[in-house]
C-alpha cells in the first residue's frame, strides 16, 4: 500500500474514532443530566411534612398541628421551620449495668 491510500485510510479510521467518541460524550451528558433530574425529582418529592409540590399557603403556613405525623415522630415534637428551639437539656454521663 503506498503512502498516500495508507494517510487516507488512516484519517478515515481517525474521523471514525472522533465521531464515535463525541457520540459517546452526548449520551453520557444526556443520561447525567437525566440522572440529575430524577434525583432532584425524587428529593423533592420525598420531603417530609410536605404534601404535594404547590408548598404550604394561606393560615397552614405556620402551623405546625396541619403537618401529617408519622411514625417516625416517636413522640417529639416536631420544629417550626425558622423557629430555633432551645430548652433546659439533661447531661447524662457513664453508662448502664
Amino acid at each position: 500500500m503506498d503512502l498516500a491510500k495508507r494517510q487516507t485510510h488512516l484519517a478515515g479510521a481517525r474521523d471514525t474514532a472522533v465521531r464515535n467518541l463525541r457520540d459517546l460524550t452526548i449520551a453520557i451528558a444526556i443520561a447525567a443530566a437525566a440522572s440529575v433530574g430524577l434525583t432532584a425529582w425524587v428529593s423533592a418529592a420525598t420531603i417530609p411534612g410536605t404534601t404535594g409540590t404547590s408548598g404550604l399557603s394561606g393560615s397552614a403556613a405556620g402551623d405546625t398541628a396541619s403537618q401529617p405525623s408519622s411514625s417516625a415522630d416517636q413522640g417529639f415534637a416536631q420544629a417550626r421551620p425558622g423557629k430555633a428551639q432551645f430548652g433546659s437539656g439533661v447531661a447524662v454521663s457513664g453508662g448502664s449495668r
